[in-house]
Formats: structure tokens, sequence, C-alpha cells
């Protein structure tokens, strides 16, 4: 009897070891059981089976490297734009003094400072500020993905696909027959 329960205690410990449970972390890193982070390419061979969930994440990880190029580049082009406003301003009397003696070789006496930002930094900004919904976007995408994952490890999806359970009635007697396929 010992030997029957340590059995079947076993086979359900392996069961449950074969099963692994994903773990979100922001930034779209997902980690193992053991809280170690698992490569893209690693998680999609897990979603391999599943076109949907593999779908849906590689759509998350494209939101991902979209929002990112719109949030960093939108932020290059506004600090760059402002920096060469603040560097011009500054410098704005050198250049004036240039003009005056006709060393720049300007005939006009203007000295092409502006004082205020360009459509550049109009257009930085609009792109960091779309770049956040997108960012929010991917990382709810990648969230659902790892919960329906781990759903369905849990409700046993990837063993089985249908369970049946029919009563069986013969001249010997009646018995119950559980069908797993």
């Amino acid at each position: 009897m010992v030997k029957a329960v340590l059995f079947i205690l076993l086979f359900f410990c392996s069961l449950h070891s074969f099963s692994q449970k994903l773990i979100y972390k922001s930034d779209g890193t997902i980690l193992n059981s053991e809280n170690q982070r698992i490569l893209p390419a690693t998680v999609r061979a897990m979603l391999a089976n599943n076109e949907k969930l593999l779908s849906d994440y590689n759509a998350g990880r494209r939101k991902k490297t979209i929002g990112n190029i719109m949030l960093y580049g939108g932020m290059g082009i506004v600090i760059y734009d402002l920096a060469t406003v603040i560097i011009d301003n500054a410098f704005a009397d050198v250049f004036s003094k240039l003009v005056e003696t006709g060393l720049t070789g300007s005939e006009g006496g203007k000295s092409g400072r502006r004082a205020k930002p360009s459509v550049a930094t109009y257009i930085g900004l609009a792109s960091f500020v779309t770049s956040i919904p997108i960012k929010i976007g991917f990382s709810e995408k990648i969230k659902n993905v790892v919960t329906e994952y781990n759903n369905e490890a849990t409700t046993g999806y990837k063993q089985f696909n249908e369970k049946k359970l029919d009563l069986i009635t013969n001249s010997n007697g009646i018995g119950l027959l559980l069908t797993i396929n």
C-alpha cells in the first residue's frame, strides 16, 4: 500500500514539474518558475504548439520594438533640436559681431539664429507621446499570453483534448468508462 501511494505521489509530482509556469516581469521580460530569464526565441519555441498565443506574443514584441523606436527617437529629436536652439542663443553675440565685421561672408547682416524650437521639436514630442499607449499595449498583450499559457498548463489542455464518461451495461453488470483522448 505504501509503495502504491508513493508511486502515485511521484507520478503527480513529475506531471506538475513538467508543466512550467511562466512569470511576467516589467518591460516584456518573461521568467520561468526558478526566476531565470527566458529568451524570446525560447518563449516562441514553447508557444509553437499554440498559434494564437504565438501570434499574440509576436505582435506584443513587435509593438515593443516600435514603441521603443518612437520613444527614444522622439526624445533624441527633441533634445537635439532644443540643444541647438540653446547653443545658438548662447552664442548670439559672437555671431552678430562676426556678421558686423564681415568675417562670416554673410551679406544680409542676419546671423541665421532662431529664438524658438523648430518643427522637429514638435514632431519629436508627438512621437514621444504616441509611443506611450503603444508601450502600454505591448505590455498587456504579453501579460495575456503568459496568463493564457499558465492556464493551459494547469487545466491539462496540452495533455488531453477531450474527457468523456460513459455508463456501460452488459450481462455481467454495470460499469463506468472514462475516456481521456
